[in-house]
């Protein structure tokens, strides 16, 4: 819970930072930016984190003077749900993998492989939606970034290649079942 703490509060901090150094040009399309009189997009959910029986879904939002620093920042803030959501869930099973006796699962080294591999979860997810509102002399931006379980299985696969023994025992566990 801690390290999705400090996540989402470095994410914030880039997210400002990006915000400050970002053009004052506004640039919108129709495409891009929506009605005034809509709080929120009819899909985006006001959560950071979602999984349904197929994927994994993080949703991002955020301000800037003008629509596409908007609409780029949301999809930061997407991802790094995403990636926060996923390695919570990662984390819970590494948990219950050692509460059953398993201390493979509490050495450095496997340690350092799951947070490699779930941080690569990060760049894998697609956008799924993005927009923006004109506010009136700002933008907000709106981002969907999603991933399904299966991609994400793969994603973590591959942060286990040099140790195939790990991936097992974190795979026979029923992670994401």
């Amino acid at each position: 819970m801690i390290n999705t703490f400090k996540v989402l509060v470095i994410s914030t901090v880039i997210s400002f930072g990006m915000i400050g150094c970002s053009a004052t040009q506004e640039t919108t399309s129709p495409q891009q930016t929506e009605s005034q009189d809509i709080a929120y997009p009819s899909w985006y959910e006001q959560v950071m984190f979602q999984t349904d029986s197929t994927s994994f879904i993080g949703y991002g939002e955020a301000v800037a003077l003008d629509s596409v620093t908007a609409i780029k920042n949301a999809e930061l803030q997407a991802r790094v749900n995403l990636e926060a959501g996923v390695s919570e869930i990662i984390e819970e099973t590494r948990e219950s993998i050692s509460d059953k006796g398993n201390e493979t699962v509490n050495t450095p080294e496997f340690l350092i492989m799951l947070r490699n591999a779930s941080q690569a979860i990060q760049k894998e997810g697609t956008i799924a939606n993005k927009t923006s509102l004109n506010k009136d002399s700002y933008f907000r931006g709106y981002a969907t970034v999603r991933i399904s379980r299966s991609e994400a299985l793969t994603t973590l696969r591959t942060g286990f290649e040099a140790n195939q023994g790990y991936w097992r025992i974190l795979n026979d566990s029923s992670l994401f079942q």
